[in-house]
């Protein structure tokens, strides 16, 4: 009995102690976007074509992200025009083209870090025609994996237009993506024995902006 009760005392207190951290993660989350959503109206940044206020549609946006922090990645395209269409557009691709950028620069970084102390006889063009491919392939790759969450729009006093697309992606499927590309630009160059390495740089997530 004594053991029953014991082990029903455990169960509430860390059931208790979980809600509490919850409690306080959103609390500190909702006075997170409240200050952003503030910054951003101030700057004049308005939601594109939602019937959501940008403080609604921006805190569902940080709540997914936090549902997840692991593996739901945060990207933020951003992109100048007069074209609505081809604003949001272009955004979406400076997002993606980013990360495929800081992806290829996390790994070559690392490659020819390990080139230099193991004194490797592997060519440092072999890793740039390493990488330039790499985030070719990613760059390709994860464009149908990005989930698009929201849309910010600002009207500058010269008639054109600023947008911000914030995005996400799964961090599973993106890392399947990286070596997928990997496994490709591979045969475009001779890596030698750093060949055995990259693996295990591909599969670390991709540092953040």
């Amino acid at each position: 009995m004594k053991r029953s009760f014991a082990f029903f005392a455990l169960v509430c207190a860390i059931l208790f102690g979980c809600a509490a951290t919850a409690g306080a993660q959103s609390k500190a989350l909702k006075k997170d976007v409240k200050k952003r959503v503030k910054e951003l109206t101030k700057e004049g940044w308005k939601p594109l074509a939602s019937s959501s206020t940008l403080e609604y549609a921006f805190s569902k946006y940080r709540t997914y992200l936090e549902e997840d922090p692991e593996n739901r990645i945060e990207l933020v395209g951003i992109a100048i025009g007069k074209n609505v269409k081809i604003g949001r557009e272009n955004a979406i691709m400076n997002g993606i083209t980013s990360y495929a950028s800081r992806a290829k620069a996390q790994v070559v970084g690392k490659m020819k870090g390990l080139m230099s102390s193991e004194a490797s006889s592997t060519p440092e063009e072999e890793i740039d025609k390493f990488g330039a491919a790499y985030e070719s392939g990613v760059n390709t790759k994860i464009a149908g994996l990005v989930k698009q969450h929201l849309v910010l729009v600002k009207e500058n006093k010269d008639g054109s237009k600023e947008f911000n697309v914030y995005m996400s992606i799964d961090e599973a499927k993106a890392k399947k993506a990286r070596e997928e590309a990997a496994l490709a630009a591979k045969k475009q160059a001779a890596l030698g024995v750093l060949s055995q390495q990259v693996e295990e740089f591909i599969g670390e997530p991709v540092e953040a902006e």
